[in-house]
Order: structure tokens, then sequence, then C-alpha cells
């Protein structure tokens, strides 16, 4: 399976990378949970890096424990903030969500509901940036993205998520 077309018509082959939709699938995820295709963007300017630093690599699970026992939850790493690889965008493989975890803070924030609303977000995004032409008219085209992407997943709106943040930096 390729790539996304919308992808392709925007990012060179060089500028996507293999996710492991089939094991995924094979694990449990719903197609519905996951993007079309089998490629993700390496790289979304400011907000997505799939270029990690450090010891965590790509697809690593990550297990968060308490010493009482009280937390065992396993995520998977499906990339970080371009300007903060600190700020790991994780998969929680239980519900499907993608988070943001800080691992100099040691919290996690909402994202969004699922790894195929994240990657079109992604989409998105690059559509905006690709498209921007400066400061004039680009607090209306972040408010018109917001609803764009409200649309496709409301609650990574929530007040305590991410890309409310996002969407308040363009404005």
């Amino acid at each position: 399976m390729a790539a996304d077309p919308r992808f392709r018509s925007l990012w060179n082959e060089d500028e996507l990378i293999p996710y492991p939709r089939e094991a995924w699938l094979e694990g449990g995820f719903t197609p519905d949970m996951l993007p079309e295709g089998d490629e993700i963007p390496l790289d979304v300017a400011v907000v997505f890096t799939a270029f990690l630093e450090g010891d965590i690599e790509l697809y690593d699970t990550i297990q968060l424990t308490t010493e009482d026992g009280s937390l065992d939850v396993r995520l998977i790493v499906v990339g970080a903030v371009a300007d903060n690889t600190d700020l790991l965008y994780v998969l929680d493989p239980r519900t499907g969500e993608i988070l943001q975890f800080d691992l100099e803070q040691q919290d996690v924030q909402p994202v969004n509901s699922n790894f195929r609303t994240f990657v079109e977000f992604l989409y998105q995004f690059a559509l905006f940036v690709e498209a921007d032409e400066g400061k004039p008219g680009r607090a209306e085209r972040a408010e018109t993205l917001r609803t764009v992407l409200e649309s496709i997943d409301r609650a990574a709106f929530a007040p305590d998520a991410w890309w409310p943040l996002v969407i308040s930096q363009l404005r």
C-alpha cells in the first residue's frame, strides 16, 4: 500500500516515511483509526518531525508506571514537535488517542482522537503553511483552518488540548 495520493501531491517520496500499518491492524487497531496508505510525512513546519534525538526512536514503546502499580500505560512514539523534540507525540494503544508526552515535565496533553485525525491535521496544517504569504490575512486563514480542523476532530479543541495553542500562535 502506498501513501495517500494527497500526501504525494504535497510531499515528495523522500519526505514521507512508512508507519507499521499492517502490524497495528493485526494488533487490534481498526482501519478508521489509521491514515489511508502506509506513509506519513517526515516533517511538518513547526508542529511535527519524525526525526527524533536521543535514545527514543520512532515507533518505540514507552512504558509509564508507578511504584504502587496504580499506573501502567504503554505508549507508542509517533513523532515529536519539530521545535522541541522533548515533546513527543505518542499513540495510546488502549484508546487510539494521540497524546503529547513532555519528557522533561513528565506530563501528558491530549492532541487528537486517533492517528488518522492527527495525520489529517498535519496535512491540513502543511497546506496552510504552504499557502502562507505572510502576516496580512493570516489570522483569518487561521480561523478557517481551525474550522476545518474542528470539523475533522472536535475533541482536539478541548481547552487543555495542543491544537488550540497552535492555532493561537498563528493569529
